[in-house]
């Protein structure tokens, strides 16, 4: 590749060295320098060099939250190869499927994940190579210590193009089997950049990771290690410790879904904690419930920020401000926005037609931006509906106001048809969230045969609550057909993985036996 040309490749090869003597992460009980970090990630790229890797061969990770776990992902980064992440923690039939979509050639794992390559590699004759951290190395596997062994600590010499594959991101999954995003070296260089100018990233922060590095969190770590910031990293949430960390160690940045800001604002009403250090919550997923915003801003102060993106945009296409929320005490309405568009983004809101929608009007969201995906790996049909005329159609159902601020009603596949009329269940939820017996609060649609699809809600309550007494109070709050028909309450919600509430697990009871899940 010649000088000059934008890679994330490149980028990380020069940011590491920059930051060399800065304090990169404290993990399992010590700190460690960039320094380290990027020796040992140069050890891991000129390792993979050796075995004749390069752009265009896909390597994934499978680690729980390890030291190793950054440095091989860097390493693979450097290296000039696809990196894929995987959760450790998913099933064995997930892992296997992923990585023979992705015809991945090598994995780098830790014990959480290695029985389950231990029954996979055998059947995949693309899976070449095993690296294992840990003592017990099975046959046909090889150590990290090994792997990494004799390798060269200088800097490999970039080989990648802007055009070519960066990484492999799979969707959640929530609806079916997971989808590879396929990004590429420029467009993930430009995320960076959007990163460290649309998000106040800074050097001197040190930022509280608990979810696994291999998604979202690694993300996070990929774009503050641009500015040269730390990382405090635990292997799993853990919110009592979280808020112990926050105090003890002067955490200035966290990352979490809401469901996990009001945690930590109950456990703060039992027992205190000093969180003055938090300049930043940095959050996404869904909006801060209204009901609980005073409070978010009384305990921590005004440094709420709201992310809005998808792993096709990779995070970054709209930001609501400290600013904009501190406004949303006066004009609540704001709250239920995610934002104006960042930077590098630019937003059209189009009929089913594709064609621009009248303004204040709702239509699909759709992103243009430098940083896009290149497509859905092995499904060209998909990938042309999704990223039709360059632009991308993010399934979300949205509106702008007359401030540029975007209003996200739903997801097209998550809207309820109920009497031919389309109601959207983010609506149905923010008008019951408001209700001060309701702590959670899911709306799905479920089979009905005079309605075809009856609105449904799903609430944990806080208190003693019934199902008349929230049918009343959405009753003049919503439109007649979007009044839920049925309430149930449950202990708790289920999750995925990266936060979200489970739609998917709450309508399979109800589903199972239609052979779809639409009427």
């Amino acid at each position: 590749m010649s000088a000059g040309q934008p890679t994330l490749q490149s980028l990380l090869i020069n940011v590491l060295k920059k930051h060399r003597n800065r304090t990169f992460c404290y993990m399992e009980g010590g700190a460690t320098q960039y320094l380290q970090l990027d020796r040992v990630s140069n050890q891991v790229a000129n390792a993979v060099r050796k075995l004749g890797y390069g752009p265009g061969d896909r390597i994934a990770v499978a680690m729980s939250n390890v030291l190793e776990c950054p440095m091989a992902i860097m390493g693979v980064m450097k290296s000039g190869a696809t990196f894929s992440g995987l959760n450790p923690m998913m099933t064995e039939a997930d892992m296997g499927y992923i990585l023979d979509d992705a015809a991945a050639k090598m994995v780098f794992v830790d014990v959480v994940a290695l029985d389950k390559l231990v029954k996979l590699k055998p059947g995949r004759s693309k899976l070449k190579h095993v690296v294992v951290l840990g003592e017990n190395v099975p046959q046909g596997f090889t150590a990290w210590s090994e792997f990494i062994s004799g390798s060269a600590e200088s800097d490999p010499v970039p080989n990648a193009k802007p055009g070519d594959e960066f990484n492999i991101s799979y969707t959640g999954g929530t609806t079916g089997k997971p989808k590879g995003v396929v990004n590429s070296q420029g467009g993930f260089f430009f995320n960076l950049v959007a990163h460290c100018v649309d998000t106040p990233l800074q050097a001197s922060d040190k930022i509280l990771l608990m979810t696994p590095l291999a998604h979202a969190a690694g993300l996070l770590m990929l774009a503050g290690s641009v500015k040269g910031a730390s990382f405090i990293v635990e292997k799993a949430f853990d919110p009592f410790k979280a808020l112990e960390l926050v105090e003890k160690e002067k955490v200035t940045m966290v990352f979490m879904v809401p469901t996990i800001i009001y945690l930590l604002l109950d456990i703060l009403k039992q027992k205190k904690y000093d969180t003055s250090s938090l300049r930043l919550i940095l959050y996404g997923a869904a909006p801060i419930a209204e009901s609980r915003l005073a409070e978010a801003l009384e305990v921590f102060g005004p440094i709420l920020f709201q992310k809005y993106g998808q792993v096709e945009c990779a995070n970054m296409i709209t930001t609501l401000t400290p600013e904009d929320h501190i406004r949303a005490l006066k004009y609540p309405k704001l709250l239920q926005s995610c934002g104006r568009p960042d930077s590098m983004v630019t937003i059209r809101i189009v009929d089913d037609n594709g064609n621009e929608a009248p303004a204040g009007s709702t239509g699909e969201i759709t992103v243009s931006a430098p940083y896009l995906m290149k497509g859905y790996l092995n499904q060209p049909e998909v990938t042309a509906k999704t990223l039709k005329g360059g632009w991308l159609h993010t399934g979300d159902m949205g509106r702008f106001d007359e401030e540029g601020y975007l209003y996200i009603v739903d997801r097209k596949k998550d809207m309820v048809v109920t009497g031919g009329m389309n109601v959207f269940s983010a609506e149905v939820e923010e008008c019951i969230a408001r209700h001060p017996k309701v702590r959670q609060v899911a709306v799905i649609g479920i089979p009905d045969e005079k309605w075809g699809e009856a609105v449904t809600a799903v609430i944990v309550p806080n208190g003693e609550v019934s199902s008349n007494e929230i049918i009343e109070f959405c009753q003049g709050k919503l439109s007649k057909y979007a009044v839920p028909k049925n309430i149930f309450f449950k202990d708790s919600l289920p999750m995925t993985l990266i936060g979200k509430t489970d739609k998917k697990v709450l309508r399979e009871p109800y589903w199972k036996d239609t052979g779809r899940m639409v009427h």
